[in-house]
């Protein structure tokens, strides 16, 4: 048996602050098409003239993912995000269900009018 010894160690790859849509259809195991609506809902940064060419903070796809774990659906994570992007903030860690899903009945309900 031959034993190696690491004499050399690198520290890991910083995470990326900034993914794509593709990194973000990758993640969510949904098609690049469906990435490209969620991440509207996600804090986009630009990085292009024109705002055609964007990323997505990881921060905003950590929370959509939160959201989706802990049982909402697409679109209803999609409401919330999108709720707490507009007051320019990311959806806090101990949002409640009860708020959650007011937020997501209110989407629907501004849907309708």
């Amino acid at each position: 048996m031959v034993r190696v010894q690491a004499n050399h160690w690198e520290p890991p790859d910083p995470p990326k602050l900034l993914v794509s849509a593709r990194r973000v259809a990758q993640e969510l195991e949904v098609p690049v098409w469906k990435a490209n609506e969620i991440c509207w809902c996600l804090d986009r940064r630009f990085y292009a003239p024109g705002q055609v060419h964007y990323r997505v903070t990881r921060a905003s796809l950590d929370a959509f993912k939160q959201l989706v774990a802990d049982g909402m659906t697409t679109s209803g994570a999609r409401a919330v995000m999108w709720y707490f992007k507009q007051r320019g903030s990311l959806p806090p860690p101990d949002l409640s269900q009860e708020e959650r899903d007011w937020i997501h009945w209110q989407s629907r309900q501004r849907r309708r009018w």
